[in-house]
């Protein structure tokens, strides 16, 4: 246990600096999770596969940043374990990969879906699922601003793939709404 009158050590301000970053995502992972369900049931009452694909992206965004909380948790737990000879730090990696390997899976999904329906299309409310669209956009604002990172300068991947997620998501929610708008004006249903 450290002395809390000592000055802090290079691996003291890491690990604030991870725990900071942790919290951040977990708020993040909370506001995508609360997101989520929302667009996949105005998906599904409102019949709109543009809601539908942006609330199981944000399944897939919603899982790969828990699993960014947990490589944070792990690597951090882990820090003075003497069996990691070279650190803990690959987790943050790892959790960086497991995220991206979802967030594919998820794009094949929502492929198939949007094949099936071009085949077999519902009929959609526009202004409710405009409305919950709109709505996930501001959510993946806000995210992006709360992990708000230098992502050229940044070496921490775990985070650099956060942010890269929540980035994703706002511009999947950008396109449902252009999606939306151009079902309701166009007809392009």
């Amino acid at each position: 246990m450290r002395d809390p009158t000592s000055p802090l050590t290079s691996d003291d301000r890491a690990g604030c600096r991870h725990l900071a970053r942790e919290r951040r995502i977990i708020i993040v992972t909370v506001f995508a999770a609360m997101m989520m369900v929302g667009e996949i049931a105005g998906g599904i009452a409102y019949g709109s596969m543009a809601l539908l694909a942006d609330g199981l992206h944000m399944v897939s965004h919603s899982a790969a940043l828990g699993i960014s909380v947990f490589a944070y948790a792990y690597a951090r737990r882990f820090a003075s374990d003497e069996r990691f000879v070279f650190g803990t730090g690959k987790a943050n990696a790892l959790g960086g990969f497991c995220g991206a390997i979802i967030l594919g899976g998820i794009a094949a999904l929502m492929t198939v879906e949007s094949v099936r329906r071009c085949f077999d299309p519902v009929a959609v409310a526009f202004d409710h699922a405009i409305l919950v669209a709109t709505l996930g956009l501001v959510v993946n604002t806000v995210s992006a601003r709360v992990l708000d990172i230098d992502i050229e300068g940044d070496a921490d991947h775990n985070l650099r793939s956060a942010y890269l997620h929540v980035l994703a998501a706002a511009v999947t929610s950008l396109l449902a709404i252009l999606g939306l708008v151009a079902g309701k004006f166009l007809g392009l249903v």
